[in-house]
């Protein structure tokens, strides 16, 4: 049972305390810069600053750098890749994976949103690193680290017909130099701008939480991404987290 982003109640309920508002959205994503540095958090931030994002709903290849992620090995078996389609509506696709061989797939993505290692062998976990690309494997669009298991792209984009209501958003940094840590969003059709911009001098976490009545507004088919500048080398992450409601 969803939320109305028009319903008055919301305002005097904290999400989930009465058993409600349980369609959530929360992204998380890391980048490790070797020296003063900008770019988005995600895997490739370091080298390539944008992270690549699709322009048309299109299969997508599933692939490892490691003959273990395979059956009968000790690696990851299955890889679900949970996105949009050229609707903005949530869809999802499991891959068997082939080791180092590319698993193509048929289900459409305009989004890839996240990527999981839904079943293993007996190393419990994913022994390579495990990628997500266009059918020619010329631009990966997610990407799950070995050994940890579900992808990191710090961005998002708000299916249709649904409101995020943004309640936590949260940096956190290793090092001690200058940083600028960003939320940038671009509504549908729209263009990228700065929605959320802080600043910081230390190593530690910056970030803003906020209780329903103060919850950001995040419209459908909205793009949020996460960005960072920093005057020295520094590992990066970011969490956000937010609840949909249906429009």
């Amino acid at each position: 049972m969803g939320w109305k982003a028009n319903n008055p109640s919301i305002l005097t309920n904290w999400w989930g305390q009465e058993g409600f508002g349980k369609d959530i959205m929360r992204v998380q994503g890391h980048c490790t810069f070797a020296g003063a540095d900008s770019g988005d958090l995600y895997y490739n931030g370091a080298a390539a600053a944008t992270q690549p994002l699709q322009t048309a709903a299109a299969a997508v290849e599933v692939v490892s750098d490691s003959v273990a992620d395979d059956a009968g090995s000790t690696g990851a078996l299955t890889v679900k890749v949970t996105g949009l389609d050229g609707d903005y509506l949530l869809v999802d696709e499991t891959f068997t994976t082939d080791g180092t061989t590319p698993v193509e797939g048929t289900q459409l993505f305009l989004r890839v949103l996240k990527t999981d290692v839904m079943t293993a062998g007996t190393g419990g976990v994913n022994a390579g690193n495990i990628s997500v690309r266009n059918l020619a494997g010329a631009i990966t669009y997610d990407y799950i680290a070995a050994g940890r298991g579900v992808s990191m792209p710090g961005r998002l984009t708000v299916p249709a017909g649904k409101t995020l209501w943004l309640s936590m958003f949260e940096f956190t940094s290793n090092a001690i130099t200058a940083q600028e840590f960003v939320i940038q969003k671009r509504r549908y059709g729209g263009a990228w701008h700065y929605w959320i911009d802080r600043h910081a001098y230390f190593g530690g976490v910056v970030g803003g939480y906020y209780p329903v009545e103060t919850a950001i507004h995040v419209p459908a088919k909205c793009d949020i991404q996460a960005f960072a500048q920093l005057g020295g080398a520094a590992s990066v992450t970011v969490d956000m987290f937010g609840v949909l409601t249906d429009d």
